[in-house]
């Protein structure tokens, strides 16, 4: 049964039996003789032969995700043996969007190569889309996320909080009345703004103001929303953009408000061209978790990651997983 179930899966990747004989390196004939077999064996057709793509059956489906299921736990097998090894080698998929990799697992990996230098880790760069898909067909050991949300296929570990703030461009009037609001770039870093004697801002003084809003995908474009209309007042777009840097970099020539997350503000160096400014909403802070796929075994490189994934915010000196 073992040896068919990997033949209809074949077919039910490439959407083909063409396509899959030849992923499988055996006719289209043979192919097909082995996925009948499977067929057969079940009572049931798997595959409903007169759609183009080949599609599943409702039978089919329900053999697929038995299949998937074989597979985790094959691939869980194997992992949680490698760990025997005690970490002398290895690989570690490691994804994110462009700002954690550009600034958050650079440090991380730095700790992690020197306590394992055996683990060579891979890091991909994609925006949310690719990163859950990736994750759920195990392309992916750890995805750091923000908008990643946790269901039967995706597991989140909690990894720290994060604080939105509002960005304005210095130039723009509203600024001058709300100078008593006003929050420099070194209390961001410091995070001494999160202070209660800090003032938050009325962001009802925003309504007129034109924003730089995130595309649909990104968690800020609906978090964004919610937190103006919430003040009373629909945003005014002045331009939509997929890359937080890239929209900091244009709020920052002047096009646009922007909220944005706090800690990118310490790797932003064009700061006095805005203005920034803590608010309070409860969509002001939000978590950034590590994604795992649900049900698969994360390993212990993947575990050892995490635990120095803490280190790497802290002065303390990493050491190896106990």
């Amino acid at each position: 049964m073992l040896e068919k179930m990997e033949y209809v899966y074949a077919v039910y990747k490439e959407k083909s039996f063409s396509k899959a004989a030849k992923k499988m390196f055996i006719t289209q004939p043979a192919l097909s003789k082995m996925v009948k077999k499977a067929e057969q064996q079940i009572g049931v057709p798997i595959f409903d032969r007169g759609t183009i793509p080949v599609m599943l059956t409702p039978e089919g489906e329900k053999y697929i995700k038995a299949v998937e299921a074989i597979y985790q736990i094959e691939s869980n097998i194997i992992r949680y043996f490698a760990d025997l090894k005690e970490l002398r080698t290895g690989t570690l998929s490691l994804a994110g969007s462009s700002y954690f990799c550009s600034f958050i697992f650079p440090n991380i990996i730095r700790y992690f190569n020197r306590v394992y230098p055996g683990i060579q880790c891979d890091l991909t760069e994609g925006n949310i889309e690719e990163l859950k898909e990736g994750l759920i067909q195990g392309k992916f050991d750890l995805v750091l996320e923000t908008g990643l949300k946790e269901n039967e296929k995706i597991r989140n570990i909690f990894y720290q909080m994060e604080h939105i703030i509002l960005a304005v461009p210095s130039s723009y009037p509203v600024n001058q009345q709300l100078r008593a609001y006003s929050i420099s770039r070194k209390d961001i870093i410091s995070r001494k703004f999160l202070n209660e004697a800090v003032l938050a801002v009325p962001l009802q003084q925003f309504r007129d103001v034109p924003f730089i809003k995130m595309k649909p995908g990104n968690d800020l474009y609906e978090r964004a929303t919610t937190i103006c209309r919430d003040a009373g007042f629909v945003m005014k777009v002045s331009m939509s953009i997929d890359q937080v840097m890239t929209a900091l970099n244009i709020a920052s020539a002047g096009v646009g408000a922007l909220f944005v997350r706090a800690e990118l503000i310490k790797h932003f160096p064009r700061s006095d061209n805005l203005c920034f400014y803590k608010f309070d909403h409860p969509l002001s802070t939000r978590k950034i978790n590590w994604a795992v796929k649900a049900g698969a075994y994360v390993s212990k490189a993947a575990q050892a990651f995490i635990k120095l994934a803490n280190y790497a915010n802290s002065n303390d000196e990493p050491g190896p997983l106990s």
